[in-house]
């Protein structure tokens, strides 16, 4: 009879080696032009061809392995380039290859735009967590920081650490009364179907908690699949449905008093102290 200490250090082994099972790892081939080239964030967004089995054709921001990140001594938008899709924890470029080409090239694809500093913004028409119109005019006269998500997201790295780096940001603000108190955040959602207000609020509500019960600071809005797409092509977001999931790149705004673009966050690796400071900036403190 195995004794029982010796029982559990085994069922304690058996335990830690299911959990540590490294996950399925994907691989597709992908080819395109680049449209834009983030170094810092080791980014590249791709007018890719279609991916058969995973994506059909489109403009989307992928990050580049860190093997590979020699890339960024020369790419440049108009590159035609070939890479393999890695999709694990995290999905990644790697074994990266290009040829110099030309920003005027066609392949077929429509190309994402990038916002500006200095772009004024559309008075985008959305609907809030309470079912109330909202327009963006009506955030003049104070920054807003945006971004967006959709409530099924399943990666952890997307839109769960957007939106708690949304939340640790607000947490930043209020070390600022003034600031705090007239700060505007907001949450746009690429799932309208689905996403409807009482979805909303109850997403919201996981987040805002104690720090903003009424939603007064942080308001999380969608709408229809046109009004929802026409902000996302303004701000340079790409996403798509496939298999009823959404795939989508990561980006950030923070727009000025004025309307206009002031910054924009590619990606999930911004830190929320930093966009704190940069919007604190923005509100004149």
């Amino acid at each position: 009879m195995v004794p029982r200490r010796l029982l559990l250090v085994l069922l304690f082994v058996i335990a830690l080696a299911a959990c540590s099972h490294p996950p399925a790892v994907k691989r597709y081939e992908l080819e395109g032009r680049v449209v834009a080239v983030d170094p810092a964030i080791r980014q590249l967004t791709i007018a890719h061809k279609e991916i058969p089995g995973y994506m059909e054709a489109m403009t989307m921001p992928y990050v580049v392995g860190e093997k590979d990140s020699w890339v960024f001594k020369s790419i440049a938008p108009g590159d035609q380039v070939h890479a393999t899709l890695v999709l694990s924890e995290q999905a990644e470029l790697q074994d990266v290859t290009f040829t110099k080409g030309s920003s005027a090239q066609s392949d077929g694809t429509s190309a994402l735009r990038i916002p500006q500093p200095g772009d004024e913004v559309p008075d985008f028409t959305l609907v809030n967590q309470s079912g109330k119109t909202i327009h963006f005019r009506q955030f003049r006269g104070k920054p807003l920081l945006l971004t967006f998500i959709y409530t099924r997201c399943p990666f952890p790295d997307y839109c769960p650490r957007l939106s708690s780096n949304f939340a640790q940001m607000l947490q930043q603000l209020q070390k600022e009364p003034k600031v705090f108190n007239q700060a505007q955040l907001l949450s746009i959602s690429v799932d309208p179907e689905n996403d409807k207000p009482q979805v909303l609020r109850s997403y919201g509500e996981h987040y805002v908690a104690r720090l903003d019960p009424k939603f007064a600071h942080w308001e999380f809005a969608s709408g229809s699949a046109e009004q929802v797409r026409k902000a996302a092509n303004f701000f340079g977001l790409a996403y798509d449905q496939k298999g009823g999931q959404i795939v989508h790149g990561l980006v950030t705004v923070l727009v000025g008093k004025d309307g206009k673009v002031l910054k924009v966050y590619s990606g999930n690796d911004w830190k929320p102290e930093e966009v704190a400071a940069d919007y604190l900036a923005a509100a004149g403190v």
